[in-house]
Order: C-alpha cells, then structure tokens, then sequence
C-alpha cells in the first residue's frame, strides 16, 4: 500500500480508493464524512474532473480494504479552515488528425483556422487551482463545512485567436478565476451526510475501477487539453457534465463493516449560484429574442418549452450506488452498483416532427482487487446516454463503454495503464420532411477508444514528478470529426451535422508528456 501524496507528509496520490467531491486539492481532511474527502484520501493524479473517484490502487492506510483510512478526529467547537491548492506544469509532444495542414481547427470542432497554419508537436503549458474550504464539529457531535473549487480558464489563446471562449462559458480570458464547485455538508459519522451545491453525486463520489492513479489522471487527466476534436470523449461520471449540477446527495455510513451507498437529485441543469429566474419578466419576448416570450427558456426551472433546443436538458434526475469494500486475507476488493434515471424538459412547441430526447437512463458497475501493490479492475455503463452526458433522441441505440486496468505501486513509484472502449449514437442530426415526418440521421454508430499508460515518482511530501503517454482514436461514418460536420441531403431533406462523403471520420490522436505536480 502506498500512502498518498499529501501536503501534511504522505507518499504518492492515486493508489487510494477515495470518495472525494474536489480531492483534487491535496491535503489531508481531518474525519470522515469531510466535504472534500468521506475517506479522508486524496488523489494527487486527478485530472480535469478533479477527483478521481473510487480509484484503485493500493490498499487504503492500515488495511487492506481499497478506499479504507484511518482519520484524525476534529475537536468538538472548533473550525478548520484551508486553502489548499495545486500546480501543474506539462512539457512534451502530440499529434492528433486536426494537427494536418490545412485542418487546425478549435477545440470544439469550429470553424478552420486558414490553410495555411501550421501547428508545433511539442509545447508547454501549466494551470493552478485553489480549494478554500472549512470543516467544524459541533458539541452535540454534528460535523458540518463548505468549500470551493476554484480554477482558471484555459479555452482562450493568449492575445486572441481562433481557440474559442473560456471553460466557465464567461467568455473572459485565458487565466481569469472562476469557480467549479460550490458546496456545503453535514451529518454525523453514525447517520450519514448530506451534501449540496454544485457538486458531486454518488456514481462519481464512489467511481471504482477507473484507474485514474497514475501520471495526471489518464485520459481524464489535462494532458488532453492539448488535443483537439480528435480525442476521444471520457464516458464516465466524474466529469463536469455532472459534477457541476446543483443538488442533493445523501451518503450512508458504514454498514457491517463493508457496505454504504449514496443517493442524490438533480432538479435540472442549473448551476453556480442564481440562475436566470422564472419570473415574469424573464420569460417575456424582446426584439433580440422573440421566441423567449412564455417559455421561460434557459431558465434552471424550466420543466417544459416551445423553444426547440430546451427538450435535450435533463430534469429530475436520481443517482444512486451500493459499494461493497471488503478483504479476503491479503486480497483487497471493492465493487459498487448504480446507476442514474430521469427525464428530459418537455417539447411543447408547435414544430410538427421536432425530435423528443431521453432522460438519462444508466446502469453502472465497477469492480477493483488489490493484492500488495498490485490493482486490477474495471469499469461499466450501460443505457441511454450520449457520449459525454448528453441526453440520447428517442429511438438512438443504447451507449455501452468500458474500462479496463492494472497499476502497481512500489516504493515511491506508482505506475498504470488502462484501454477503454465507447459505442454510442454519436452525432445525431435531425430534420423534418415535408409530409411532417421527422427523421433521425446517424450513418453510423459511433465508435471511440483510448489507451493511457504512465507513472509517478514522489519527490517529497507535496511534490512528485510523472510520465504520461495517451492515444485515442474516434470513428463514425458519414461525420466530420475536423470540420465539425457539414450537410447531406438524403430523399430531399438536409440534415445538420453530416458530412456528404467520409472525410475525416476515423481520427486519432496521441501526447507524450512529462509533468511536474505541486500541492499544498
């Protein structure tokens, strides 16, 4: 078992199952049942989600029951407040089909940059992120805090360009503070805690064997910044797809010494403090937008519209999962079973044909064993869903992805790899034919996978160095991953989103890079 990199005095990160809303911060929480950590393990190595869930790895401290520790108690009375925070700094190289001359696009598959830009293999970058929070018991034995996870945006190219807007959608510049996660908790070790804000539900809290302890995280780590629509999306739930959302989690304690589970509910999509309101006065139409009148559109509320675009948002959707942790002589296990279900805002709109969405309907498993320093394990989802969280017209196939990985953690190193597997509906156009038939375009299914492998050395308390090596591949026919798609008029109706030949359908991508982590 290797203990985790931590800013009080731990070896590597990432080899603890952890239970963790924002461990990405780095420090020791103080009990159980903390805002940031249910375990009180940290994972250094989690990449852009910020935590990385249940991920396996060594044994726990003292145990050897994966995402198992042992926790200094809080005083009753007292508060405790940290800022935690931690650097990254990247150097390497990467490749990737938007990479070829003449096809540099943004990251979102835009508009392409002039034929005649050209793009370096290799490059540096770096981001920070701060973790203020507190935690306090009461002298009753109620144990409560709030924290926040705050990060720069990354989307904007230094003085301008064709990178496109920040990540928080502020359309500020590269660098500029925003916040990720906004939540507060309380409870008590023998009835459970309650979480709420914007922050994680219980198939992220409880993520298990998605191996994500090595290098920054895999390909849900930051390596992947550097590549464009030609990565492969990461399927699984500790992204901010979910994490985002404002709403309710419960997570149980501890029964017979090996089982807990967490359930949650998300009312809508809203997130980040106030939202736009339902009131009057929101809803009414205006000159610049005259399809707003009476719908309320994009307002968190919203249950039902005559605004196209608003039927693919979800709406009250339930998230739960059992672990089992348990040991079988020197043999650690940890497995869990879960999934989410909800529905969609309602199209009441008078556009005969308009396509009617899913609400999120999954089936989750997870199972991982260690033995010593060894982990193996993986990871499923099942149901329908559409790449990256994205809610699936009525009538798409079901999106099935996998995980599979092993690392092996030994004095100060800790080294992985795993391969993981997405097929889904993919881009889904749709169009309306004259008779008033609505008709679904997806030529093919589409198909996606990526392959991480790499490691970590720990320097020092708070200070590790790692390697980190990706390769994804994506492929569907008849969609343009480079250009974003065009059109393709099929029985006389034009799709959005369909490429008229197979030009750059099957695309990959692959970095290289070495990494420096400092976390306090």
């Amino acid at each position: 078992m290797r203990k985790l990199l931590l800013a009080s005095a731990a070896m590597l990160g990432g080899t603890m199952a952890l239970v963790s809303v924002a461990s990405a911060q780095g420090a020791p929480q103080s009990y159980t049942g903390g805002l940031f950590s249910l375990t009180g393990l940290q994972n250094p190595s989690a990449g852009s989600a910020g935590i990385a869930g249940l991920t396996p790895g060594a044994p726990g401290i003292g145990t050897s029951i994966p995402g198992e520790g042992t926790n200094p108690p809080l005083a009753p009375g007292n508060v405790t407040v940290r800022i935690n925070g931690r650097i990254n700094v990247y150097a390497g190289f990467a490749a990737d089909s938007s990479r070829n001359p003449g096809m540099v696009t943004t990251a979102n598959g835009g508009t392409p940059a002039a034929a005649n830009t050209k793009v370096a293999p290799y490059g540096m970058f770096e981001y920070a992120r701060l973790y203020p929070s507190m935690d306090a018991m009461a002298a009753n034995g109620l144990k409560y805090g709030a924290g926040l996870e705050i990060r720069q945006d990354t989307g904007a190219a230094a003085g301008g360009g064709v990178s496109g807007n920040s990540v928080s959608g502020s359309v500020t510049t590269r660098g500029n503070l925003y916040f990720r996660r906004e939540m507060a908790y309380m409870g008590t070790d023998n009835l459970g805690y309650i979480r709420f804000g914007a922050t994680d539900q219980p198939t992220s809290l409880m993520l298990t064997g998605n191996f994500e302890n090595f290098n920054d995280g895999g390909w849900n780590g930051d390596i992947n910044l550097v590549l464009s629509n030609s990565q492969p999306l990461w399927p699984f739930e500790d992204v901010g797809a979910l994490y985002t959302t404002t709403k309710m989690v419960y997570v149980s304690p501890k029964f017979f010494d090996m089982i807990d589970f967490g359930v949650s509910f998300e009312p809508g999509t809203g997130n980040m403090g106030a939202g736009p309101g339902c009131s009057w006065a929101n809803s009414q139409a205006t000159t610049a937008n005259p399809a707003i009148g009476g719908n309320a559109t994009a307002c968190d509320a919203t249950s039902s519209s005559s605004v196209v675009s608003e039927n693919k948002r979800r709406r009250n959707t339930f998230d739960g999962v059992v672990r089992l942790r348990t040991a079988a002589g020197p043999v650690g296990i940890a497995a869990t079973v879960g999934g989410m279900y909800g529905g969609s805002v309602q199209y009441n709109g008078t556009q005969v044909g308009e396509v009617q969405y899913n609400g999120l309907q999954v089936f989750d498993a997870g199972l991982q064993a260690t033995y010593g320093g060894f982990a193996v394990g993986g990871h499923l989802i099942y149901g329908k869903d559409n790449g990256q969280w994205n809610l699936a017209p009525k009538g798409a196939p079901d999106e099935i992805a996998w995980l599979a990985g092993t690392s092996y953690a030994f004095g100060s190193f800790v080294v992985g790899t795993s391969f993981y597997k997405v097929s889904s509906a993919g881009q889904m156009g749709a169009a309306t034919t004259a008779t008033g038939t609505s008709q679904v375009y997806g030529v093919g299914l589409r198909s996606e996978y990526g392959i991480a492998a790499g490691g970590t050395l720990t320097l020092a308390p708070g200070a590790a160095l790692f390697l980190s090596y990706l390769y994804g591949h994506r492929h569907q026919t008849g969609y343009d991953f480079v250009g974003g798609g065009t059109s393709i008029s099929t029985n006389g109706v034009t799709a959005a989103g369909y490429s008229p030949v197979n030009t750059h359908n099957n695309v990959q991508s692959q970095a290289l890079y070495v990494g420096t982590l400092f976390r306090w």
